[in-house]
């Protein structure tokens, strides 16, 4: 990833997260790690890391989300249901 963010270190309560490169086969690398205190403020993390390839955001084996450059996170569907 060719973004850099200055992330906070929290006292405790804080979940590791994972945030890949998503290529054209998948998570390329061996990602980036997140701490964050919710799933929340880990998606507010990825989005300021987001650059110019698709990145997705775990928590170990769960699925957060993916973000695409250019989009933010359901700006489509809520267009599209309007």
């Amino acid at each position: 990833m060719t973004n850099i963010v200055q992330l906070r270190d929290y006292d405790g309560g804080t979940a590791a997260y994972r945030l890949y490169d998503v290529g054209c086969t998948g998570r390329e690398g061996a990602g980036r790690t997140l701490r964050a205190r919710s799933d929340t403020e880990a998606k507010a993390l990825a989005l300021m890391l987001l650059g110019d390839h698709p990145i997705e955001l775990w928590d170990r084996t769960r699925f957060i989300a993916r973000y695409w450059p250019g989009n933010l996170p359901m700006a489509v569907s809520i267009e599209a249901r309007q």
